[in-house]
């Protein structure tokens, strides 16, 4: 972490802050550094607090401490000595905090531990003004990985100088960032997994039971334990426990399910049904998930229509249902599709489920007339010219007339 590019000395010290005011905008309004930190803390003590009240602290997922292996010279695998690998995960802090561990951080167990920001290239870079130090511990071997939220102040600029005066090296950090303190512990944090004072977690069953909860207090500390570390007197790993101090929190992001209502292997009964103009057959149509509310719909002729459905008796619901079926005597004669929408937009096609065929009646409604006898000569010249004499003459035509 470069110590020349941000100042991790931020931390949320408390949980009982309660900001209940808004900075409420208007126009030509002079707008202030703090009007604008008034709205994220609004919005920032909203989150937490609800992190808190609503879902809890502890670990959400990931956040495993794990041995570090060293390959050597003969090829064999090891465990480096005094040091872990805390892999990435989510937590939330007891004062509502997000935790966000996005890269797997390697802690030294002799030292105090290490400091990281969420979102930095996720390497371990050593401090380049002061030299790390060792000091073994020589009273206790059993060490507790705990991790804390923490803010860090990053991209300084430079702030205009206020008046006339000389000094323009004035810088302000202008942004803020999460970030986060792995520790490493001697003791297991308060209000954590094995401390005694804490109650057992509710049983399921009676989760949503009993008397009215009480609001929980702040007393815990910020730490959220990760792993219990056992070490031998040179730093051998001897064992590493990541349940009896780790405290976890519910989570939804893996409750979920499928609905098995599916709309499939649509078909009728002895396809295509045939059926006369003005007539009302029944119609069987199978397969699974069937539903009696669904749209039943046959077309692209005109004069099919569906006027009741019914389960099919000694059949499973849901697997065949009977369409009363009424076509009328208009009906356009022709292949009909089925189409069958469930209430929940799910959609099958049966192509060619019913014929409609043409009444006697019909047919003999919908044939052509048969032409008269006309007897049709050719016109010669000699009675071309002399219907153009008749048309051109009009003595002629009056004695013909006569």
């Amino acid at each position: 972490m470069n110590t020349k590019s941000n100042c991790c000395g931020g931390t949320t010290a408390t949980c009982d802050s309660t900001i209940a005011e808004l900075p409420r905008y208007y126009p030509r309004q002079l707008i202030t550094p703090d009007d604008l930190t008034l709205e994220q803390n609004y919005f920032r003590d909203r989150m937490r607090r609800h992190n808190r009240l609503l879902h809890g602290w502890g670990v959400v997922c990931g956040g495993l401490v794990c041995p570090v292996v060293t390959t050597n010279s003969d090829g064999s695998a090891s465990f480096t000595p005094w040091q872990v690998k805390v892999q990435p995960g989510y937590l939330l802090g007891p004062y509502g905090d997000e935790i966000i561990l996005d890269c797997c951080r390697t802690v030294d167990l002799r030292t105090s531990g290490c400091s990281g920001v969420t979102g930095e290239p996720c390497i371990d870079a050593p401090d380049p003004w002061c030299s790390q130090v060792f000091t073994p511990p020589t009273t206790t071997n059993t060490f507790f990985i705990a991790v804390k939220y923490k803010q860090c102040m990053m991209r300084p600029v430079r702030v205009q100088p206020i008046g006339c005066g000389c000094d323009d090296t004035n810088c302000e950090y202008s942004r803020w960032h999460d970030g986060y303190e792995i520790g490493v512990l001697t003791t297991c944090p308060s209000c954590n997994a094995c401390d005694q004072n804490v109650l057992p977690p509710p049983d399921t069953k009676t989760l949503a039971t009993g008397d009215i909860p009480v609001c929980p207090d702040c007393s815990c500390d910020p730490w959220v334990c990760l792993a219990v570390v056992t070490l031998a007197a040179d730093g051998t790993i001897q064992q590493i426990d990541n349940c009896s101090c780790r405290r976890l929190v519910l989570s939804f992001c893996n409750f979920w399910w499928q609905c098995t209502t599916v709309l499939s292997k649509l078909a009728v009964t002895n396809a295509p049904v045939s059926v006369a103009q003005g007539n009302s057959p029944i119609v069987t149509v199978t397969g699974n998930g069937l539903d009696l509310n669904a749209k039943y719909l046959f077309g692209p002729g005109s004069g099919v229509t569906v006027l009741s459905t019914a389960w099919t008796p000694l059949t499973t619901p849901g697997t065949s249902v009977d369409l009363t079926v009424q076509v009328t005597a208009a009906a356009t004669p022709g292949d009909y599709t089925l189409t069958v929408q469930n209430p929940d937009c799910a959609t099958a096609i049966v192509s060619r489920a019913l014929t409609v065929t043409a009444t006697a009646s019909s047919k003999a409604v919908m044939a052509p007339s048969a032409p008269t006898n006309v007897t049709m000569t050719a016109a010669t010249p000699a009675t071309r010219a002399k219907s153009a004499s008749k048309a051109t003459n009009p003595d002629s035509v009056k004695a013909v007339k006569t």
